[in-house]
């Protein structure tokens, strides 16, 4: 029963609106750190939004400050190569303009130690194909994310290394549907929905130290977090047919309860800041990701005619890489760049519509502008490029191509 594919976008949340990031893990948390294609923002004390991207750091910052920041995902794939018996459309704009939002406040050292809190976006999706889409039985809207707020404290163990550690509250909605009524030799059902929200906990440990005068190092382990989605919904239009090509029928119109959980991966991230003078500095940084431990999703149903489905996704563990520099111009405006390369969790026999991810190419450009002693504005862009993605589901062939500018503004306030 294919059932489970429209409940499995609660776990495969890693289509190209995730801003490209390895599986479904966003990574616009600091628009500073995004000039830099992220290298070194475990290792480079910027801003407040350090709270996030090591928390062992926050005790660098010697004045409270805060950060606010918004990128601008801007999306878009080609399909080719289609098969299909549906005779449909297949075009590439499946992507709506995202806003992923974040904020930091830090309090400074204050004797040692610091506090911070964090609020942003750490995973998502958000799809929306054309109502005449050939794949749309496989899956036509999609909107996943996790929200997360994280507290941290910082201490200074020597006047060399830090340590940090920050307890994160995670608060996930998925709405997920598929027009099942695209169904060759079956009668018209219309569309299954469903919806599931819930809370989940886990923490970040950080490590930050000067190994000389001019380099900097910094690690940051993230925990996995467990969600079981208790109170979910599923609701289907329609009078009962075949959900799929070969599958069982799902039955009459009507709402029915549904259940599942999973675990958000662990990962760790390694990072590298060197001064080459008063000026520049070279970064650099690799992020493990244990993908693995997304072998498959059960989902329960009160629907007869459903049950308990199994989804199997087989991911593998995923690593990225990126190098970059920044170059103080003056004592106002600084200049970053940088290069990532990230290789996508998914197997290729395994994608789908809804995950149409290869591995990606990402080049960014950056700037910070100091407007006064106390403020200062940043800005980004970064373009990621993804290898050809082969999708051969039930019914539907396709080559997908992802692309993907992110726009980043962001503003600081010391006080």
């Amino acid at each position: 029963m294919r059932l489970s594919r429209l409940a499995a976008a609660i776990l495969a949340v890693g289509s190209a609106s995730t801003a490209f990031a390895g599986g479904f893990a966003l990574s616009e948390q600091s628009v500073s750190a995004m000039g830099t294609a992220n290298a070194g923002r475990a290792s480079s004390v910027q801003d407040a939004s350090v709270v996030y991207n090591n928390p062992a750091a926050i005790v660098l910052l010697k004045q409270a400050q805060v950060t606010g920041a918004v990128a601008v995902i801007d999306a878009s794939s080609k399909i080719s190569n289609v098969t299909t018996p549906f005779g449909t459309t297949n075009d590439g704009d499946m992507v709506p303009l995202t806003y992923i939002p974040s904020f930091h406040l830090a309090s400074g050292d204050k004797g040692g130690w610091a506090w911070g809190i964090s609020s942003y976006g750490s995973f998502g999706l958000k799809t929306n194909y054309e109502s005449t889409f050939a794949g749309r039985h496989l899956g036509d809207k999609s909107s996943v994310k996790v929200t997360t707020v994280q507290p941290a404290v910082s201490f200074s163990v020597s006047d060399k290394v830090r340590i940090g550690a920050g307890i994160t509250l995670n608060y996930l909605e998925a709405l997920l549907s598929r027009d099942v009524s695209q169904t060759p030799g079956g009668t018209a059902v219309g569309v299954a929905t469903l919806r599931g929200t819930d809370y989940g906990y886990g923490f970040n440990l950080g490590l930050h130290a000067d190994l000389t005068p001019d380099l900097a190092a910094g690690i940051v382990y993230r925990s996995k977090v467990k969600y079981k989605i208790n109170d979910g919904k599923l609701t289907t239009t329609g009078t009962g047919a075949p959900f799929g090509p070969g599958g069982s029928v799902i039955g009459a119109a009507g709402n029915y309860s549904a259940s599942t959980g999973l675990d958000t991966p662990e990962s760790v991230e390694l990072a590298l800041s060197h001064k080459l003078d008063a000026h520049t500095a070279l970064h650099a940084g690799s992020a493990w990701t244990r993908w693995s431990r997304l072998k498959e999703l059960v989902v329960q149903t009160s629907n007869p005619l459903v049950g308990t489905t199994t989804e199997t996704f087989n991911w593998k563990d995923s690593v990225g890489y990126s190098v970059g520099v920044s170059h103080a111009c003056d004592d106002k405006l600084t200049l970053r760049a940088g290069l990532a390369y990230d290789n996508s969790p998914v197997n290729p026999a395994d994608r789908s519509v809804r995950l149409p991810s290869a591995d990606r190419r990402i080049a960014s450009l950056g700037a910070g502008y100091r407007l006064s002693p106390v403020q200062q504005l940043d800005a980004s862009y970064s373009y990621i490029d993804e290898e050809k993605a082969t999708v051969r589901q039930a019914g539907y062939s396709a080559d997908f191509h992802n692309r993907a500018s992110v726009f980043g503004l962001q503003y600081s306030y010391k006080f």
